[in-house]
């Protein structure tokens, strides 16, 4: 697939843009957060290092077509205070993936709500898929309400093994699908 270049998109608080060198440091305190990383099986960036390859891949893949991440940023404290992507691309089926996070101290004042159907309109309007699906732990009572919040229908559940953490982690599976 191929899609123009990385769009950012506005929203009544909130501007989603590509994720720059500038935004280590807030995105290093939304991935090093113990939170971040609670309900997944990856691990809490140790250092801005880290971060920094982490924003580096994802423009990479950004650049490359192979998905679509934003930044997060809050316009009136000109803050990134999240992430929020569209990935596991499947031409074949004309489907992606959601991945999202936001820092703990903007929990439960909708910022993720926004950022998110925003997004669902992106994938929709301009990528022109026909669904998105987005993968939560089922012990993430958050993440689940948000999705069936803004639309999304509990799926199934399936078990993954974790790579990163020993465990295994049961996913429920939300669907959204293009209305048009």
């Amino acid at each position: 697939m191929k899609w123009d270049q990385l769009k950012t998109i506005e929203t009544n608080r909130l501007v989603l843009r590509k994720m720059s060198e500038n935004d280590a440091l807030d995105l290093f305190l939304l991935r090093s957060h113990p939170s971040s990383s609670e309900y997944t099986d990856s691990l809490p960036d140790k250092s801005i290092e880290d971060t920094r390859i982490y924003i580096n891949k994802m423009n990479i893949g950004v650049d490359s077509n192979r998905w679509r991440i934003w930044a997060i940023q809050e316009k009136s404290i000109n803050k990134v205070i999240g992430s929020i992507s569209i990935w596991n691309i499947n031409e074949e089926e004309n489907k992606g993936e959601f991945g999202f996070g936001i820092h703990p101290d903007y929990w439960n004042q909708g910022y993720m709500t926004e950022a998110l159907l925003a997004t669902v309109d992106y994938g929709f309007s301009d990528m022109k898929l026909s669904t998105i699906e987005a993968y939560t732990e089922e012990t993430n009572k958050r993440s689940r309400n948000l999705l069936e919040r803004c639309g999304f229908n509990n799926q199934k559940t399936i078990q993954e093994k974790g790579f990163l953490k020993p465990q295994v982690f049961n996913m429920v599976i939300y669907v959204i699908d293009n209305k048009e």
